[in-house]
């Protein structure tokens, strides 16, 4: 059967209930999809046994073993592997709507991007402060390549061949966020990509303090961030203006960020210097 996309999902090491609900999201979708779970070398026996009996019941899904690490490379693996001409990607934490692949595909842009919730680990409570819904105006109103790559957010449905073209995600950066959701944007806007909004929250972000790519040391997600802002030019005040942004992200769980700004903004209205 050709299905008309594809959803790669990497996976490294992951609580089997979230791994469970991330890829039957994804294989009960409302239009049928190709599913490719990239599993790492390091992932754990209870993963793989999950992961088997999901198989079992769904033949829309396939395990395909990475040889080498890296994230960058798990979702390479999976864009080279994809049989379809869309390829979406969904990591093992996370979720989508059960017509998150239907929506997209109805938009015929190289990069289709939708809204996402934010969740925290229970799957159940919603960060509101931190969800966001993309709107065309917005985006249009954005000055250049760099402020519009940094609002597109999951899910991402991608044409393939426009990945292929460009080389798919740049392995030489790091191993960090920003590679897959940032760069590679920026990389397709620069090649002319076309955008496509869904003015909708279909990919559900669940926010955690276990071990997520996110939550690496934050010196080696700002060695990547500096890599992909010399990449692509970035100096001067802008580049100071870059990093300041991103970085107040590194390493923390979403909430914990969140209190900490609600915190300063109360030290502020007391009259106290942060």
């Amino acid at each position: 059967m050709r299905y008309p996309a594809t959803v790669v999902v990497p996976v490294l090491r992951q609580v089997d209930a979230w791994l469970h609900q991330s890829v039957e999201s994804a294989v009960t979708q409302t239009v049928p999809c190709e599913v490719l779970v990239v599993a790492a070398p390091g992932i754990g026996r209870s993963n793989l046994d999950l992961l088997s009996r999901l198989v079992s019941r769904y033949p829309a899904l396939r395990v395909v073993r990475q040889p080498g690490k890296g994230f960058a490379a798990a979702l390479n693996l999976g864009i080279r592997t994809a049989s379809s001409a869309r390829v979406g990607f969904l990591l093992s934490d996370d979720w989508l709507e059960p017509e998150a692949v239907k929506e997209t595909l109805g938009s015929p842009a190289d990069i289709v991007s939708t809204g996402q919730t934010v969740y925290a680990a229970d799957g159940r409570t919603s960060i509101d402060r931190a969800s966001r819904i993309p709107t065309r105006e917005e985006y249009d109103r954005l000055p250049g390549l760099e402020s519009k790559a940094d609002y597109l957010s999951h899910f991402f449905l991608f044409r393939r061949g426009m990945l292929l073209q460009v080389g798919g995600l740049d392995e030489t950066l790091g191993d960090s966020p920003g590679v897959d959701d940032y760069d590679l944007i920026w990389t397709l806007l620069e090649h002319g990509a076309t955008v496509g909004l869904i003015e909708r929250s279909l990919y559900n972000y669940r926010d955690h303090d276990g071990e997520r790519l996110t939550l690496r040391k934050s010196g080696g997600m700002m060695a990547t961030l500096v890599r992909i802002l010399d990449k692509h030019h970035v100096k001067g005040p802008a580049r100071g203006r870059v990093l300041a942004r991103h970085s107040k992200w590194f390493g923390k769980p979403i909430s914990a960020v969140l209190r900490e700004d609600q915190r300063q903004r109360k030290l502020r209205t007391l009259g106290v210097d942060v």
